[in-house]
């Protein structure tokens, strides 16, 4: 996770209860140096538009896989994209 990401590349976590997702989001800025990670937290909601709790913007990866590892340890599981999430919010 994270490792080789590419740009635009996504990875899912949700909550033990399936209650709330993390989208984590490979971003570049105006060049390879600037890669940085956004972090979104949100819910589906079923007929309406997801739920976006926050927004985080993690400038070194290495943090954003830290946070990838304790959420797991802590009983995050990874899961597939949300799909029904509003794409143009998420």
């Amino acid at each position: 996770m994270l490792g080789a990401a590419r740009h635009g590349q996504t990875h899912w976590l949700s909550d033990p209860e399936g209650y709330w997702y993390l989208k984590f989001k490979d971003v570049l800025g105006r060049s390879y140096l600037e890669r940085h990670i956004e972090v979104i937290k949100g819910r589906p909601i079923k007929g309406e538009p997801a739920l976006l709790k926050t927004r985080t913007i993690y400038h070194h990866v290495d943090d954003a896989r830290e946070l990838w590892k304790r959420l797991q340890r802590e009983g995050w599981r990874v899961a597939s994209a949300q799909k029904n999430l509003s794409a143009e919010l998420w």
